[in-house]
């Protein structure tokens, strides 16, 4: 009992290492972009060198991969999906990670000072990027918001986002591995939807003014918790389910597919790494510590590509009711039965054979009647001669 008691002990000790939120600020090395970069001929061989210079810089913290194709030496097949190419001008085409998604990344009309960092880093960098960086290291979880151009539904979704996050920090005392910091939010208003294309579209959001109001839930490394949310489908109740799914413990029976949300486009600079290290207690960029996650996330459930998933409601459930620890019952090990030694067999008894007396044979018996009538004549003979010489000697 001792031994299951500390055996129980140590795997909810175990369970209890990682939560979705952690798992959210690794990078696992399968989730990069990619930006294709096309020049032809006519772009100058100067500015393709200050292109990878910028790239270098830019993006060596990235997620996203910096590829240059001359279109001078061939027709890539990525060519094709640009939406418009003018010539002598680069041109960017990013690429999701799974390489079904794609956008074209124009090359800047003006002329700054210098065009190709303005250039690359777009792909990475913008306003609402820097706040959600910012709020994501330290917070719980982080909901960005974008307004639409219907102002009564943008009221009463922005409503549901605010009640959502005051329903979370009342249950981060009770959480596997609580967090100071309380969800917070992100606002993008409509007028600086088109500043901010770029992560709109990397999260499955409209990257242009729409009436309706859009929000997503955000963790970890600005990677995604479910699926986006537009008009009257952004209620508390549903903003709520993805809060409560950021703080389980990822050991738990929870679908896997809520820690492979896909991120935006971002730099991880050394900034961000140690910020990360300070708010966590322990580095997510190590090669062990992502191994280990990598083994949580293959062997728990996941509904990719089919099967049937804890979901999210079910794990707020359980979160509003508050955490709680289970003794794990551990059934003995059933042992091989003991060997019986051998029994000896007992020794049977030695029966001597009996001797079956064999009949005296008749010249046995003449020899033996012969020796008693010799004895009998001695004895006569000696007999008589005492007799005679004691009568002599009284005379």
């Amino acid at each position: 009992m001792l031994l299951a008691g500390t055996l129980a002990a140590a795997t909810a000790a175990q369970a209890c290492r990682y939560t979705v939120r952690d798992v959210g600020f690794a990078d696992l090395g399968s989730e990069q972009y990619t930006f294709f970069c096309f020049i032809d001929g006519q772009v100058p061989a100067g500015q393709a060198d200050r292109l990878g210079q910028a790239a270098s810089v830019l993006l060596s913290d990235a997620n996203v991969r910096y590829e240059l194709v001359d279109l001078a030496k061939g027709d890539p097949p990525q060519a094709k999906r640009l939406a418009k190419r003018t010539p002598g001008v680069p041109v960017g085409l990013l690429q999701s990670p799974d390489g079904k998604l794609d956008r074209t990344i124009q090359f800047p009309a003006a002329t700054p000072d210098n065009p190709e960092w303005a250039f690359l880093s777009s792909v990475v960098v913008s306003p609402a990027r820097e706040e959600l960086i910012k709020k994501l290291i330290p917070a719980y979880a982080v909901i960005l918001f974008v307004e639409g151009s219907d102002a009564a539904q943008t009221k009463r979704a922005r409503e549901a986002v605010d009640g959502a996050i005051k329903a979370i920090p009342p249950l981060l005392p009770e959480m596997p591995k609580p967090v100071d910091h309380p969800p917070e939010v992100v606002v993008v208003s409509a007028k600086r939807v088109a500043d901010e294309s770029v992560l709109l579209w990397s999260l499955g959001l409209d990257d242009r003014a729409v009436p309706e109001p859009q929000a997503i839930v955000l963790m970890g490394r600005g990677r995604r918790v479910g699926q986006p949310l537009r008009g009257g489908l952004i209620t508390r109740t549903a903003l709520q389910e993805a809060l409560a799914v950021v703080g389980q413990d990822c050991e738990c029976g929870l679908d896997r597919v809520w820690m492979q949300g896909e991120s935006f486009p971002l730099s991880w600079g050394r900034e961000e790494r140690t910020a990360a290290y300070a708010a966590l207690g322990f580095d997510p960029d190590n090669p062990q510590v992502k191994a280990e996650m990598s083994r949580i996330i293959t062997r728990g459930p996941n509904s990719r590509p089919s099967g049937v998933t804890q979901t999210a409601s079910s794990n707020f459930d359980q979160l509003a009711l508050g955490y709680s620890e289970e003794l794990i019952e551990f059934e003995p090990e059933p042992q091989p039965p003991a060997p019986v030694p051998p029994t000896k067999p007992e020794p049977k008894p030695v029966v001597e054979p009996e001797i079956e007396e064999e009949p005296p044979k008749p010249q046995a018996v003449a020899q033996t009647i012969s020796r008693t009538l010799i004895l009998m004549a001695v004895a006569t003979l000696v007999g008589g001669g005492l007799i005679l010489l004691r009568s002599r000697g009284n005379r």
